[in-house]
Order: C-alpha cells, then structure tokens, then sequence
C-alpha cells in the first residue's frame, strides 16, 4: 500500500537550505571560472599601479610642493579610475603584468616611475572598449608623462621628440572619421592662434616666445599626420582659420595661448573617448603636445588633461 503521507514539515526547510547552498556554490564556480573582462583587467592594471605609486615617497630634486603637487594627481586620477578592483580582477591584472608596482623598486626615480606608468596607460588606452576608460587612461598618461619632465629639472616640459605614441595618427582602414573632425578644427584655431601671436612675441613672458614657436610647429605637425588628412578628405567643408582672437590678446598673450591649447586638450579629450585605434594615437600625441605647452606657460600639471571634471569616471 501507498504511504500517501506529505513530507515533515521540519524536512522542507533543509531541504531548502541544501538548494540554496548548491545553487550558490554552483554560481561561484561559474562566476570565477569565467574570464574578467579585458577592460576590467586594465582598469584594475591601471589602478594597482597607481597605489603602488601612492604608497611610495616621491624622492628627487623637485620642491616638495611639486612632489606634493604629483601626489594629488596620482590621487585624482585613482578616484577617476573607480573603486579599488576585487581579489579576481586584481588577480587578472598581476597575471598580466606581474609587477605592477615598479615605483616601489628603490632603485626606480619618481620621473621614472611616472614614465613607466604612463606608457603603459598610453597603450592601454589605445585599445580600451569603454570610452570613458580610454579617455581618463590616456588624460593620466599625458599628465604623469608631462610631471615627468617637470620632475627632472627646473627647465618647462616640452616634447623630446618622443612621443606616448608612435604611430603618429596612422588611421585604421575604414575607420570613422566624425569624431576626428572636433580635433582638427581645434588643432586649426590654435595654429590661427599661435601664428598672430607670433607676431607679439615683445609681449610674451620670457620664454613663451619660444615655447609659442614649438607649439605652433606641433601643431602644424598634427594637422599634417595622416589621420587629419583622412578627417579633412572626408569632410572638406570644416572651417579653417575662423577664429577671433580675444579683445585682451595684446594685454595677456600668454593667456590667450594657453586657452588655445586648452581647447586642444579638450578636443583631443574627446577623440580619445571615440575614435578608433589610429584617431586616437593622433589625439593621445595632441594631448600630450598641448599639456606640455600649457604646463610650460603655467607651471601647472592638470591631473586629468582635456577631461572635464563633472564628467562621469568609468
């Protein structure tokens, strides 16, 4: 004869508990046996390096102010970065760059480390998914690069000739042009710009007179690179040379100058958060170009060069 009786109720509730602890061990396992995400594993690459930078002394012969100074980026820029990756994700990046922590080597200098670093965000950001990753990657690239050389002595920083990259803007074949477009407009104002304050050097600060002369040549340089071309053989009606010169121009030439070069920082900023592979190398050398420009007119090394504070962080 058939028991027809319904379980106790006592058994349902371990029943229970013996499918939630199989379900949740099943999820883990799955969960950790599946890959991190390319973009996560840079991010988080990006983020061990910047504490280990954070947890080091910044030595050398720069005032303790400027070292200050770099800190406070590097702590900027490890907010803009997120919050600190998990024990998986940081798992990932160590196995993809087993020593992210080259600044606590005694031997490696605080211009070193930042150059190390920056380098490795510059190519990183060269073929990160996430645009707004992309973007606070190369910005952090530009601005430690630019420390760097500010780092290393009392002269302003200004390109060596070496450049976060190399590529010098080679388009990729069939890419989009659009965002492009924003740079080169840019990039044409500031060559507009740089030409008729060239012809107020008297006015300029010492030394701007000379930095204004390199300032224009990289910008003639960038309008020159390959990806311009393809921006303007894709789009010839962009504006060339319409720009005003502010009515303050002979009273602050120094300021107008830096403004331009602001606005290519901007421009390179957004670039960089959109185009492909070979629109971005152009931008990443125009940010740097122009962050060095600024920073020789200034003084001052922007944590996050061209990026907009209120916008989102990845």
């Amino acid at each position: 004869m058939t028991d027809s009786r319904t379980p106790s109720p006592r058994a349902l509730p371990l029943l229970l508990g013996v499918l939630l602890v199989t379900g949740a061990t099943g999820a883990w396992w799955l969960d950790s046996a599946r890959p991190v995400p390319p973009d996560e594993v840079v991010r988080a690459d990006a983020w061990l390096r910047t504490e280990a930078m954070l947890g080091t002394p910044v030595p050398g012969p720069a005032p303790a102010e400027r070292r200050a100074d770099v800190r406070a980026d590097l702590t900027r820029q490890l907010e803009a970065l997120g919050p600190a990756p998990d024990d998986r994700t940081s798992a990932a990046a160590r196995a993809r760059h087993p020593s992210p922590a080259d600044a606590r080597d005694p031997g490696t200098t605080a211009s070193g480390a930042l150059r190390t670093t920056a380098t490795a965000l510059a190519e990183d950001a060269l073929t990160a998914e996430d645009p707004a990753l992309a973007r606070v990657l190369a910005a952090a690239a530009v601005s430690r690069e630019t420390a760097a050389r500010q780092l290393d002595g009392p002269e302003p920083p200004a390109p060596d000739g070496t450049d976060l990259c190399d590529a010098a803007g080679e388009p990729a074949p069939g890419g989009t042009t659009a965002p492009g477009a924003v740079l080169w407009s840019a990039l044409d104002r500031a060559d507009y710009a740089f030409e008729a304050l060239a012809a107020r050097a008297g006015a300029l600060p010492p030394g701007s007179a000379e930095l204004l002369a390199r300032g224009r040549q990289d910008v003639e340089d960038l309008l020159e690179a390959p990806s311009a071309r393809q921006v303007l053989a894709a789009e010839p009606g962009l504006p060339a040379g319409a720009y005003v010169l502010p009515g303050d121009v002979r009273e602050h030439p120094g300021r107008v100058a830096a403004t331009a070069a602001r606005d290519v920082q901007e421009a390179a900023a957004h670039v960089l958060a959109r185009g492909d592979a070979g629109t971005r190398c152009w931008a990443l050398v125009a940010l740097e170009r122009a962050t060095g420009l600024r920073a020789g007119l200034t003084g001052d090394v922007d944590a996050l060069p061209g990026v907009v504070r209120d916008e989102p962080s990845p």
